[in-house]
């Protein structure tokens, strides 16, 4: 890309927000963090991410009903959407829901292979 890639980390998770931005901040990429999906949808009125890595479960709006919106913003629609979660990959795709995630990453890990699911799309 011509210009920094901005990544919006969506988790309700402070501690987990905050270490995943910081981190993705470190290996180059413009990011924040919004502890909600409303909280991420007003931070749109000033700043357009690339890509958005969602938790699933969240309180009020889980990652789906956040993935979702996402998709139906003009502005968004087109912007890669993560998947990163403690759900197993089988859990997640048997929800019956994941169609408007282009990624999945399970959490626990080093962040080795969600930097490489998002190098991919950022491409």
């Amino acid at each position: 890309m011509g210009q920094q890639a901005r990544v919006l980390v969506i988790d309700d998770s402070l501690a987990n927000a905050e270490a995943l931005a910081a981190s993705l901040v470190a290996d180059g990429l413009e990011t924040y963090y919004a502890l909600s999906g409303v909280e991420a949808l007003q931070k749109l009125t000033f700043w357009r991410p690339h890509l958005f890595i969602v938790d699933i479960n969240m309180p009020e709006h889980d990652g789906f009903a956040v993935a979702r919106v996402l998709r139906s913003i003009g502005s968004t629609c087109d912007a890669g959407i993560i998947a990163f979660t403690a759900l197993g990959r089988d859990e997640f795709i048997a929800s019956g829901e994941a169609r408007d995630f282009d990624g999945y990453c399970q959490k626990g890990g080093t962040h080795t292979l969600l930097l490489a699911l998002i190098n991919g799309m950022l491409v």
